[in-house]
């Protein structure tokens, strides 16, 4: 892939991968390709969801996958430069975003929604996640409080992690939702668990 022309994006918009059928190709190979980018994951965050479909493809890839996986290498040629950033100087103010994808247009072939979710320490990444969800959603409210509660799951985990060592916050952390129904839903309910120590949003 050294002389590949750069791709824009890792993922075609429409990719259709998973209807996608062709020729059988060699799995250890495939494997060995998809397992490399899965490593890089943890730096770039930008191609999490385009290794995360082409692994769904590991038990028998075909020729069509392969070629979906083959543009994540150019795009990341293209894209060499983007990274994590860490700043030293920065408030101690957790914050996190939470999303779904609901249904279909999350994975037509299970109708699971995905949870997707980023929380940051002032401006530094520090945890984030974007995964299946275990059952399927009947509604994108349900999907979305799903998601909420794997955020605050993951926010709280935070903040206890500072405070076995020492650090404690002096903002209340914020969560930050776009789906105004499910923060509505869930607003109550999380309060009444946590108190007042997290406060949230609509963006």
């Amino acid at each position: 892939m050294t002389h590949a022309k750069k791709k824009h994006t890792p993922l075609v918009q429409k990719h259709g991968l998973h209807e996608a059928t062709g020729s059988p190709i060699d799995v250890s190979h495939y494997r060995s390709i998809v397992g490399s980018l899965q490593y890089l994951t943890l730096t770039r965050l930008d191609i999490n969801h385009a290794v995360n479909l082409a692994s769904q493809f590991m038990q028998s890839p075909n020729n069509e996958n392969l070629q979906g996986v083959k543009r994540i290498p150019r795009y990341i040629k293209g894209t060499s430069h983007h990274g994590l950033r860490i700043i030293s100087q920065s408030p101690y103010r957790l914050y996190g975003y939470s999303d779904a994808d609901w249904g279909m247009r999350g994975c037509p072939t299970t109708r699971r929604s995905i949870t997707c979710y980023s929380i940051y320490l002032g401006a530094n990444y520090i945890s984030g996640v974007f995964k299946k969800q275990t059952t399927v959603a009947r509604s994108n409210i349900e999907a979305e409080c799903r998601a909420l509660t794997a955020t605050i799951t993951e926010m709280t985990r935070i903040i206890y992690t500072l405070h076995d060592i020492g650090v404690y916050l002096k903002i209340v952390p914020t969560l930050f939702c776009d789906n105004l129904s499910a923060l509505y839903m869930t607003g109550d309910s999380f309060s009444s668990m946590l108190g007042p120590e997290m406060d949230y949003h609509y963006v």
